[in-house]
């Protein structure tokens, strides 16, 4: 930004005041040119505080110097006395320079008020025009670029989220695969100790058809002892096994003879004998 330097004169009744006024303001416009701005801007406090000269040039150029500075705050301060100015073009001027400083601090949207309101005062400004015109597109590129990440934020959460919902689902199969294992296992087991039950049961089975049935161990040896008695007596084996018969006979009919006899009631009026 060119900075313009506003010549103007005071007219008093005291011609020494004017004259040492005039004389601080040539001095001051020297200095800023010179760009001696700690200078320039002890000059121009001097004319508004010490001499009470309240010129819109004089603000405008004290926020010159201060700018130059780099003290924002300040210059802030005398440009903003500036913008009461009746003249159109200082007016202008002043609000500009307000701009420029809101868009070096980063706030663009109070920039482009400033700048709308410098151009406002003086639509000839075309420096204020061109000011405009570039905080609109920085504006525009802020909002393009927020916009931007704004929509990268959404896709890394979306695809954030959808791969949780992935690493979800893989773990449910998972736990799944590893029931219907156990399950599958379970029913093995079950199945192998069912056969094996099955498999001891026909063994068992087998065992006991296979099994001789049991004799009992007496008789074998009382028949064989007979046969031995009547093969020493020269018995034929024919008629051996008729005698062996007749004498099972003849046990068998003892037997129930004894039966009955302990079955049937004693007669009171006999004697036991």
């Amino acid at each position: 930004m060119k900075f313009v330097i506003l010549f103007l004169s005071v007219w008093i009744n005291d011609p020494n005041d004017i004259a040492l006024i005039n004389t601080y303001k040539a001095d001051a416009e020297q200095s800023f040119l010179a760009e001696d701005f700690s200078q320039a801007v002890s000059q121009y406090k001097f004319l508004v505080d010490s001499l009470n000269v309240n010129e819109d040039a004089i603000h405008l150029n004290l926020g010159h110097a201060y700018h130059q500075m780099g003290d924002t705050a300040q210059a802030r301060t005398a440009y903003n006395r500036a913008t009461l100015s009746s003249n159109a073009a200082l007016k202008s001027i002043a609000y500009q320079q307000l701009g420029v400083i809101s868009k070096s601090n980063k706030n663009l949207k109070e920039s482009l008020t400033y700048l709308k309101a410098s151009i406002k005062a003086n639509p000839d400004n075309s420096d204020a025009k061109y000011d405009f015109e570039l905080v609109r597109k920085l504006m525009q590129e802020n909002q393009d670029q927020e916009n931007k990440e704004n929509q990268e934020k959404k896709e890394d959460q979306e695809k954030k989220e959808d791969q949780e919902k992935k690493e979800d689902q893989e773990k449910k199969e998972d736990q799944n695969q590893e029931s219907d294992s156990e399950n599958e296992e379970q029913k093995d087991q079950e199945g192998d100790e069912q056969e094996q039950d099955q498999k001891d049961d026909s063994s068992e089975k087998k065992n006991q058809d296979e099994s001789p049935s049991e004799e009992d161990p007496t008789d074998e040896i009382a028949n064989k002892s007979a046969q031995e008695k009547l093969s020493e007596m020269n018995i034929s084996p024919e008629k051996a096994e008729m005698i062996l018969e007749a004498m099972r006979n003849g046990e068998i009919q003892y037997i129930q003879q004894q039966k009955r006899k302990a079955t049937e009631k004693k007669d009171k009026g006999k004697p036991d004998w």
